[in-house]
């Protein structure tokens, strides 16, 4: 839900405040945006019973192909608060209730039956209360030796494990990379060096986003430092999941390295001058991809 208040003040009533509610979720974000850059695309996620329909309808409605698995119970809703008189947007996000265990076998048997070879499935979020840590870890090797590619977008545990696992493609951030290594990573070579034992790890692309500062972006022996271009920020909501769905579409077209870069950056980009997550413009994109600049670190 999104809510509009300006000047917000705690242990008060506002009445009329406009609002709206509409489906999200990182893996939603990803895959509006991937439609949006005109590839075909396909959503695969529990959803809670109480509310199937309506993210079927949601998904079709947006060209998406909804790939669903029924859940007990309800879809938990986040809340996001704009107040532009305070130039500050508060996020609200709830807990989901956990999961009876035989579900996490169920979906990850759902999910076997549709990976193929030359696929490109993009893993992201956190996992489900009732989930194992290395759920993750599981289905990216199931993936990968059916030939499928995969990108790991997550935090934590899940992160420790699915990493170990080798996907093709991960995008932590710096307060991620820092929990992975247990240490406090400071410094440009700092984060290069820390990124490049993923690739030691067996990991074909790293990008380290860093918000307003770009990304720095690994690929064999390239490390490439991606800074954004100069726009006005309305929402920075699902900035990275944009980037990774760049990162997808560039793959799948065979762009070079540095290309890639620029496409995932300019999708952060295009992303970060539309209020909600999942929004970019395709014109926008191939305009912001010319002013991405990119340094050899």
């Amino acid at each position: 839900m999104v809510c509009r208040i300006d000047g917000f003040e705690h242990g008060t009533t506002r009445l009329n405040v406009p609002s709206y509610t509409v489906p999200a979720g990182k893996g939603l974000n990803v895959a509006r945006v991937i439609r949006t850059l005109g590839e075909e695309v396909a959503l695969a996620g529990l959803i809670p019973k109480n509310d199937i329909r309506r993210f079927g309808a949601f998904l079709s409605d947006h060209g998406i192909k909804p790939l669903l698995y029924e859940a007990p119970g309800s879809t938990r809703v986040n809340i996001t608060l704009y107040d532009s008189q305070a130039e500050c947007v508060t996020h609200i996000n709830s807990v989901s209730h956990a999961l009876p265990v035989r579900l996490q076998e169920d979906f990850l048997r759902f999910l076997a039956e549709y990976a193929e070879g030359g696929d490109y499935w993009c893993f992201s979020g956190s996992l489900p209360s009732g989930f194992d840590d290395d759920a993750y870890s599981r289905v990216i090797t199931d993936f990968r030796k059916k030939g499928a590619r995969c990108l790991l977008d997550t935090r934590g545990m899940a992160l420790k494990t699915g990493a170990r696992a080798a996907p093709q493609i991960i995008t932590p951030n710096l307060t991620e990379l820092g929990e992975f290594f247990e240490m406090e990573i400071k410094g440009v070579h700092h984060i290069a060096l820390s990124g490049k034992r993923f690739i030691d790890m067996g990991v074909e692309y790293v990008f380290i986003t860093l918000g307003e500062d770009g990304v720095i972006a690994i690929h064999e022996e390239q490390c490439l430092l991606c800074s954004p271009p100069d726009v006005k920020t309305v929402d920075t909501v699902g900035c990275g999941d944009a980037l990774a769905a760049g990162i997808i579409v560039a793959q799948k077209r065979k762009f070079a390295f540095a290309e890639m870069c620029r496409m995932a950056v300019a999708c952060g980009s295009s992303k970060s001058l539309h209020e909600g997550p999942g929004i970019v413009t395709l014109e926008e994109v191939w305009q912001l991809m010319e002013g991405v600049k990119i340094t050899a670190i």
